[in-house]
């Protein structure tokens, strides 16, 4: 039942992703790409891939539109040479300070007090690193 329950909250979420984030101009995987790079990079690409759950062949894609718009930068990986190494730049930085912003703003999670959002998002980390999300 849990599962299903998400499941709906990820849905509805979804369809406001364009209405409380389109300013930002980018699309919703390349910022959850942005943000998962934010978090943990830089990482290889495949390791990107890993923790979105973004096929490779679309994640090339994604990285292209990050760099494009200088979001983010792909750069040779000091302990493997053939692989590269995915970092988010100072303006892709600006860029998630901004969506942490809107996200602050978003009336979605409105019903829940400071205190069970941050018990919420404390829960969600724990399942997605104990299942390696």
């Amino acid at each position: 039942m849990t599962g299903l329950l998400i499941d709906r909250l990820v849905r509805a979420a979804a369809v406001r992703y364009p209405e409380v984030y389109g300013e930002l101009g980018i699309s919703k995987p390349a910022l959850v790409v942005l943000v998962a790079l934010a978090a943990e990079g830089p990482l290889r690409q495949a390791r990107v891939s890993e923790r979105t759950g973004i096929d490779k062949a679309t994640l090339v894609g994604l990285l292209n539109e990050l760099e494009g718009l200088g979001l983010a930068q792909r750069a040779p990986d000091p302990s493997d040479r053939r692989a590269h190494a995915v970092s988010v730049t100072v303006k892709g930085r600006r860029l998630l300070d901004r969506a942490a912003d809107l996200a602050a703003a978003d009336d979605f999670f409105a019903v829940l007090s400071a205190e069970e959002r941050a018990a919420l998002d404390g829960m969600l980390v724990r399942l997605l690193d104990a299942h390696g999300a």
